[in-house]
């Protein structure tokens, strides 16, 4: 086998901030502020701040880990240090067939909003699926399989060359829709506002623009910083910054964007409510709206935007997915060889590996990828719910480890996080979950064919520490099918729920921490961390 390659430490803190902004402004941008609107009205203004809010105490307690341990793949291999590789390897692997999705969604949407203009309606097939989408055509196979391709090319040259190309497109991906949001409050008017009212849904319409509008799975993308924090230049200071100051910047450009969109909406257009507003067309709301407003070239812009902001986030999410599928070979799952860095300094194997299977799931899901969308936002949520328990699980196992960024209040916010993404992941709803126990259970045989095959990874595997994740998931499965959202049952009310889920996540947390491994064992794993005091 070559010898393996260190990571390059070569992410300074504006890479990595725009790591974090890359992946949250991507496909969504087009129609996240319609569907937010659709949920609360003018309210929507108030969704946004209040998931940025939820995910910035989520992204603080993974800063304290991350800046302590900035290893590759962070998501995937920081359970590990506090419970065992056992647990490393079911939150690696649910991970990363989350983060595998990614690439072809994005492309995917990058050629749909790409076919709506005449030079490119060759990308699909002119009949719609069974699911209502059109199918990319053979040559829009091929395109699709190009674009892929180039993701990995634009990746296998070093990190120093993704961050310079990704913070170029970011720079762009930011500037258009501050530019389309200034626009639109230049012609902001209180008439929509007066037509409806301010809240028409009172305060469930913020919590169901958060949940079901889609504005909490926006911020998401806020997570490929965590998988690059192993190269990161000073990462006592990077990552921290670049967590929490990337969920602030897009918190600031949504919330002034849905700010535009509000304002700038036709009164006349709103007879059925927000609830009955269009989608616009092919081109989406933003685009049928400046053109209505007569500003025909920046509707021109939203279009070319919606083709960008796919492409950058397709390529921060092969970057991601590489070091994620690293993490998860160096827990033993994936073959070992996968976890060798290339001269280049990136993890080009594993990142070949992720360009075989997303080439297999373009070909699979070419009739309509709203079924990966499922995998894709079920799955990484899950996996984000070991943090909150990591951070206050190394607080007990390791107290004197320096930690070059220590949170304060470490065990309210822990908890707080812990919440915050039980909650979201009961807001992905019963069919999004029942989906996943497919992907779970063969990620469960494959683990017991190699432990059957491999002896010392039988006993490495800490099944003390393991086991309160298999509760955790039924529980939240209980609950999603008894719930509200994604095809639940709506057995239980509306705050009643949230109540309900949140007590049954405390109990949990705590079986977590309790089940983390003897101090004697996490001190051990983290020793294997050089302590950087750069």
């Amino acid at each position: 086998m070559a010898e393996p390659h260190a990571p390059d430490r070569s992410v300074g803190t504006l890479g990595l901030t725009f790591v974090a902004v890359g992946g949250v402004v991507g496909s969504g941008l087009l129609f996240a502020p319609l569907f937010a609107a659709q949920q609360a009205g003018p309210a929507a203004i108030l969704a946004w701040p209040v998931a940025g809010l939820m995910f910035t105490v989520i992204a603080l307690v993974y800063a304290e880990i991350s800046a302590m341990l900035p290893v590759v793949g962070g998501l995937g291999l920081l359970p590990t240090f506090s419970h065992g590789q056992g647990v490393g390897i079911a939150i690696g692997w649910v991970a990363w067939v989350g983060y595998v999705t990614a690439a072809p969604i994005e492309t995917q949407a990058m050629l749909e909003y790409a076919s709506n203009e005449r030079a490119f309606d060759w990308l699909f097939v002119a009949e719609a699926s069974a699911s209502g989408q059109s199918a990319l055509s053979l040559p829009g196979l091929g395109a699709a399989a190009v674009v892929l391709v180039a993701f990995t090319a634009l990746n296998a040259f070093g990190v120093a060359l993704f961050t310079r190309v990704n913070t170029a497109l970011t720079w762009v991906k930011l500037v258009i829709p501050v530019v389309i949001a200034l626009a639109l409050l230049t012609r902001f008017s209180t008439a929509p506002i007066r037509e409806t009212g301010f809240a028409p849904e009172g305060m469930v319409g913020v919590l169901s623009a958060v949940t079901t509008g889609g504005v909490a799975f926006a911020f998401l993308g806020f997570r490929h910083a965590l998988d690059l924090a192993g190269e990161a230049k000073r990462p006592q200071r990077t990552i921290p910054v670049a967590l929490v100051g990337g969920i602030a910047i897009c918190t600031v450009l949504f919330t002034v964007l849905q700010l535009g969109f509000i304002g700038a909406t036709d009164p006349a257009d709103l007879d059925r409510g927000w609830a009955g507003l269009g989608r616009g067309g092919a081109n989406g709301p933003l685009a049928a709206l400046l053109s209505g407003l007569g500003m025909a070239v920046l509707a021109r812009v939203v279009v070319a935007d919606a083709v960008l902001g796919p492409f950058g986030a397709g390529l921060v999410s092969t970057a991601s997915t590489g070091r994620l599928a690293v993490a998860v070979a160096q827990n033993g799952l994936f073959p070992r060889a996968l976890s060798v860095f290339s001269r280049h300094g990136v993890p080009l194997r594993a990142m070949l590996l992720n360009l075989a299977a997303g080439l297999v799931l373009l070909v699979a899901f070419r009739d309509g990828w709203s079924e990966l969308l499922a995998f894709n936002s079920g799955a990484i949520v899950l996996s984000m719910c070991l943090g909150p328990v990591t951070v206050l699980a190394l607080r007990r196992q390791v107290p004197d480890r320096r930690r070059p960024f220590r949170l304060h209040g470490v065990s309210v916010l822990a908890r707080v996080a812990f919440v915050a993404i039980s909650l979201v992941i009961y807001w992905t709803g019963w069919e999004t979950m029942s989906k996943l126990t497919i992907p779970i259970g063969l990620g469960v045989a494959v683990l017991a064919w190699r432990a059957v095959r491999d002896p010392q990874l039988r006993r490495s595997l800490s099944l003390r520490s393991l086991v309160w994740l298999g509760p955790y998931y039924a529980g939240l499965l209980v609950l999603t099918f008894a719930g509200r959202f994604g095809g639940g049952r709506e057995w239980l009310p509306l705050g009643v729920d949230m109540v309900v889920v949140a007590a049954f996540a405390l109990v949990l947390f705590e079986w977590g921490v309790r089940s983390a491994l003897p101090a004697s064992a996490a001190a051990a794993a983290v020793a294997a961390v050089p302590e950087d005091r750069s």
